[in-house]
């Protein structure tokens, strides 16, 4: 067994079943061959070798233990965020990929279906018609349905599969109708007809809080880390000899504290971002690394900025 697979048997009894499930539901969706307990493995063993090197460098160069500690967390915590967010990224792009295909996919298979071919027939089309991921997801499906699994059945795992809510609203319609007994193109049309007008509601909705999402852009990832900056980097310029000690207008620590504040500030902005835009502030969670690194990016551009202006 190798250290992958040991740590996995470790990851499995650790992290609870939810995080795992959850994991393995957006890696079904990904071409990431790996399960759940293997790729969390993997990004905690490639941060710890991270950490270990950054470790031994600073043991050589001799780095003050506090600025060495706090490196070493902010390298795990960064790169195991990246790691762990790697599969939620790829999920999310694919889900845009297979929203955009739905309307027309569904409305060439009711066309299908009133020429006189039976649903396997129309599905069959659906994966000769390039439709991407979509494709894909069909030709499984199509493969499933032929080694017994019934059609409702096989439409609902697709939809689980595709990890978006519009799949899952859709397929489960187009299941009910089935059982039903509807005319199964007239219910796809349907169908199809209502996911374009949820795409529209989307679209109008991205539109008109554009602005909002663009104010917090500028104020938490620019304006606010940029004049925290440069207020740190003018006020450390001052100093003031009191008998043998030099004393600085701003304490160390303020440079320190202004940097949290902007980094809880894009925190919140990219929680804030999920509501106004997508109405989940679990969306905004996506946005919170890039946000926050931005924002530090901007604080000490500032502070290096005045240093070139006014050398000491």
């Amino acid at each position: 067994m190798g250290i992958v697979e040991k740590m996995a048997v470790v990851v499995k009894r650790v992290f609870p079943k939810g995080f795992l499930s959850d994991i393995e539901r957006k890696l079904e969706s990904t071409n990431i061959a790996l399960t759940a307990e293997e790729f969390v493995a993997t990004a905690l063993l490639v941060t710890i070798g991270i950490c270990i090197g950054i470790g031994l460098v600073g043991v050589f160069l001799g780095p003050p233990l506090h600025i060495l500690s706090i490196l070493l967390i902010s390298v795990a915590l960064i790169f195991s965020m990246l790691m762990l967010g790697v599969p939620y990224f790829l999920t999310q792009r694919r889900v845009v990929e297979l929203d955009r295909v739905l309307p027309d996919t569904l409305r060439q298979m009711a066309s299908t279906l009133r020429a006189g071919i039976g649903i396997d027939a129309a599905m069959d089309d659906i994966v000769k018609s390039k439709y991407g991921p979509l494709s894909r997801e069909f030709e499984r499906a199509v493969m499933e349905i032929r080694r017994g699994r019934a059609l409702g059945s096989a439409l609902l795992a697709l939809a689980r599969r595709s990890n978006s809510l519009l799949y899952e609203r859709a397929f489960h319609l187009i299941v009910e109708g089935l059982e039903r007994g509807a005319a199964i193109a007239g219910v796809l049309d349907a169908v199809s007809e209502d996911v374009r007008e949820v795409q529209a509601i989307q679209r109008e909705r991205r539109a008109s809080t554009m602005q909002q999402v663009l104010f917090l852009f500028v104020v938490a990832l620019f304006a606010a880390p940029l004049i925290a900056g440069l207020t740190v980097a003018v006020g450390g310029m001052f100093t003031e000899t009191a008998g043998t000690n030099t004393i600085t207008a701003l304490p160390p620590e303020i440079s320190t504290i202004a940097m949290l504040y902007i980094v809880i500030q894009a925190f919140i902005c990219a929680l804030a971002v999920g509501i106004i835009r997508y109405g989940r502030m679990s969306k905004g969670l996506t946005f919170t690394l890039p946000f926050m690194l931005i924002a530090v990016g901007v604080f000490f551009a500032a502070r290096t900025l005045i240093g070139f202006i006014f050398p000491t």
